[in-house]
């Protein structure tokens, strides 16, 4: 009996929500269709990063920093919202992941989840290595803009799963560049300054 009984439970908790849950491991978003509540689950996150939610004209209702090396919980109440599409959306330094979400007259529900990884940029004396995981193989693109907006170096990586590039400023002349990495309709920066 008390099987039947856990089973049944079960089953209604599996009717009464549904969860959309990230690539990433300990990241789980469930949402409570009657009620209008989404909750936001993160085990303890290997990096600091930020929660918003917003609607379709990039109004905030909601911004939170979420440090690393902590665990995360957050109820959201959305019975108040209009009815219309809204984005969860978690960014830190390596990757931004957005849900679609969709309030209804009776209830809401996660209708799209995206996730895009940033490039890695990290610096050691006069080099800058550049790592990219190309997950949607587009064409990459990196250039290097001085403090004029000239383009001093360009090139076009392809369509590569894993991107790699050393750009050497040893002999660069003392300014500020930006490097940008372009993949679709995405562009990351990273300046670095000649001394």
């Amino acid at each position: 009996m008390k099987a039947v009984l856990k089973l049944t439970a079960v089953a209604a908790l599996l009717l009464s929500s549904t969860m959309a849950m990230a690539n990433d491991p300990g990241m789980y978003l469930t949402t409570v269709k009657e009620a209008k509540r989404l909750v936001l689950k993160l085990n303890r996150q290997t990096e600091s990063s930020i929660l918003t939610l917003t609607d379709t004209e990039k109004h905030q209702i909601f911004v939170e920093n979420i440090r690393e090396d902590e665990d995360y919980s957050k109820k959201f109440d959305l019975s108040k919202l209009e009815e219309g599409l809204y984005y969860l959306k978690m960014e830190s330094l390596t990757k931004t992941v957005e849900f679609t979400i969709s309030v209804e007259d009776s209830e809401v529900n996660v209708i799209a989840r995206n996730e895009v990884a940033k490039p890695f940029f990290r610096k050691s004396g006069n080099i800058l290595y550049v790592n990219y995981f190309n997950q949607k193989l587009n064409p990459v693109v990196i250039n290097v803009i001085d403090s004029e907006n000239r383009v001093v170096f360009t090139e076009k990586m392809g369509t590569e799963l894993v991107i790699g590039k050393m750009i050497n400023f040893k002999d660069a002349v003392k300014d500020d560049y930006t490097v940008s990495v372009s993949e679709g309709a995405n562009t990351y920066y990273e300046t670095v300054s000649v001394k």
